[in-house]
């Protein structure tokens, strides 16, 4: 599979190549998600919103953390919104749980209704990043926070293997420097960063 085949099928998970990486995604990402979690303390009362929600793994994670709070997953692929509602069927039975068909620079919620919205390995794939983050600082409460996890980020270290990714057409690679400007140019404040180096991981806070 080229480098352009990769690019498109994760950036918009379509039929059964799709959902093959949506379920792939929820067994490989597994680690990088608890130790992006690890940053922020969740009270079990908080209302999340993951935004590009994928096979619904990371969902699950945060409806069993905040079990008097709720859980939204968004995605813009219809065959992530079916897989990742199958994955959390029984919390979205109960309400616990809602997944919806929507694009993150269009989010189908009021003003100021999260506590806190993630984005895992989705951020290289938004159309618009300043006026998406916007989007999202939109939708979070005063203070609420935006948690941003990606297993790829511009380093010297890595330079060799993202660079091809990042000269394709709709994604991009930032680099730790990046996502402070871009989130400042977006609104938010007490942008905090942390690195792995060594496996290129990096976790992103910012408060509204």
């Amino acid at each position: 599979m080229s480098i352009e085949d990769v690019v498109r099928i994760h950036a918009k998970p379509s039929g059964e190549e799709g959902k093959k990486v949506g379920m792939d995604m929820n067994e490989h990402h597994y680690e990088l998600w608890r130790w992006g979690l690890g940053h922020i303390s969740i009270r079990p009362d908080s209302w999340i919103l993951d935004v590009g929600c994928g096979g619904g793994r990371a969902v699950s994670i945060l409806g069993d953390i905040v079990e008097a709070g709720k859980v939204y997953g968004i995605d813009h692929s219809p065959e992530m919104v079916e897989l990742a509602t199958v994955f959390n069927r029984e919390a979205v039975e109960r309400g616990h749980v809602t997944i919806i068909h929507s694009s993150v620079s269009e989010l189908p919620f009021p003003d100021g209704m999260f506590d806190i919205v993630t984005a895992f390995e989705t951020c290289y794939f938004w159309p618009d990043i300043v006026e998406d983050l916007k989007e999202v600082r939109r939708v979070l409460k005063d203070d609420g926070r935006v948690l941003i996890v990606n297993e790829m980020y511009e380093h010297a270290s890595f330079e060799e293997r993202n660079t091809p990714y990042n000269e394709v057409e709709g994604m991009n690679i930032f680099s730790a420097r990046d996502y402070r400007e871009l989130l400042e140019a977006a609104g938010f404040s007490s942008v905090e960063i942390d690195e792995v180096p060594e496996n290129n991981w990096i976790t992103i806070i910012a408060i509204k």
